[in-house]
């Protein structure tokens, strides 16, 4: 038993390390990689389709060492609306990236919930009542990530025949609407769940209620494919710390950046501003972040800039001459772009532009001393408050 488990650990290792290689140069089988063009016209991005194959290719390497499948053959049937079907397809057509991919790949655990009703022999329809009526509590009481985890833990237990992804109109305001799923299980009846994630079609985005980030604090911009972070995302009660940097370049299957650090000390403290640029996932995208501590306190970690600290900060990033995306001027402590792609680009190919409002002379002089110590790697030019820096 000891050995197969190694051994399912190695076949997942292996196939997750090979995955990570850029595809364009396994599947062209070229002895040696032309970098220039590489650099010029990037490579294939790692795909939700790449990521699904790897994925059953595991499935069925786990099959054979151990005679059990995580994953069932059969699929769950999932079927999107016009309205979310002309979303997914703008996407694709824009960048080459086809979700629906990962909903019509999507296996069915209804064997699974089958065990779990049957082993403790759970009457389904008082379940489910007690589910929903404590997913409820949950969502007078504000708590939206329980809300939705008890409602859904409430459907699967249903036994799921169908799902069918929608979007519906929010009566009184045209041209909005909440997105949802329909259940039919397998009895016949059917069931209707809300996200509290909206589709504006006058923005061509995906928002939470009342404007609110749509996802933990992330937003969705369908005018240039571009997820960017609202400025009470869930990272920010993490702070930074080195080794957020260090886990992501030792995964390179889903990161691939570079970054640069501007230390310097500022009304007492020390502060850090941090760019970054890169494959993230499934997307090329930048981040300048702000970030403070008390002074000489030891250690890498840094507090995320509180409200009182955050600056004007845009971005633009750029391949070239192609500007893959551009943030405006705004208020923030973590200023971000992560743009949608069937290419990834290599991050020493990109450029990263951000223009950040000092809040003093002093504040200024101690950044811009900062980066003259990058020896040329930042430039930068100075227009009063201003410090523009391209990297």
């Amino acid at each position: 038993m000891k050995n197969k488990i190694i051994a399912m650990l190695l076949v997942i290792v292996t196939l997750f390390s090979v995955a990570a290689v850029p595809v364009g140069a396994a599947a062209e089988k070229k002895s040696k990689i032309d970098i220039i063009d590489i650099w010029q016209n990037g490579y294939p991005m790692f795909n939700i389709g790449s990521f699904l194959e790897t994925i059953f290719l595991v499935n069925e390497q786990i099959n054979t060492i151990a005679g059990v499948k995580i994953f069932n053959e059969e699929k769950l049937v999932v079927v999107a609306d016009d309205v979310l079907s002309g979303v997914v397809e703008g996407v694709l057509e824009t960048t080459g990236v086809d979700f629906s991919q990962i909903y019509t790949n999507l296996p069915q655990t209804n064997q699974y919930a089958e065990l779990v009703t049957s082993s403790l022999n759970l009457n389904i329809p008082e379940t489910q009542k007690y589910l929903n009526d404590l997913s409820n509590q949950y969502y007078l009481e504000g708590n939206m990530a329980m809300c939705v985890v008890v409602r859904m833990v409430s459907v699967w237990l249903g036994i799921v025949d169908e799902v069918l992804l929608l979007a519906a109109p929010v009566e009184g305001k045209p041209g909005l609407y909440e997105l949802g799923i329909e259940i039919t299980y397998r009895d016949g009846s059917k069931d209707r769940v809300y996200a509290g994630i909206y589709y504006d079609e006058n923005t061509n985005s995906f928002v939470g209620k009342d404007g609110a980030p749509a996802f933990l604090g992330y937003y969705m911009d369908f005018n240039q494919n571009m997820i960017y972070t609202g400025i009470d995302v869930w990272q920010r009660e993490l702070g930074f710390n080195i080794f957020y940097d260090v886990f992501c370049y030792l995964t390179p299957f889903f990161f691939h950046y570079t970054t640069q650090r501007i230390k310097f000390d500022y009304d007492g403290r020390e502060w850090m501003i941090q760019l970054w640029k890169g494959r993230y996932a499934i997307a090329n995208g930048g981040e300048v972040g702000i970030y403070t501590r008390e002074a000489e306190r030891d250690g890498s970690f840094y507090d995320c800039a509180a409200d009182e600290d955050m600056l004007v900060m845009s971005i633009e990033l750029y391949h070239g001459d192609k500007l893959l995306f551009s943030r405006e001027p705004t208020l923030h402590w973590w200023v971000t772009g992560f743009v949608l792609s069937d290419t990834a680009y290599l991050p020493h190919s990109l450029t990263l532009i951000s223009t950040i409002t000092m809040k003093d002379a002093e504040m200024l002089e101690a950044v811009t001393a900062s980066i003259d110590k990058k020896l040329g790697l930042i430039k930068y030019e100075v227009d009063g408050l201003d410090v523009t820096i391209t990297w």
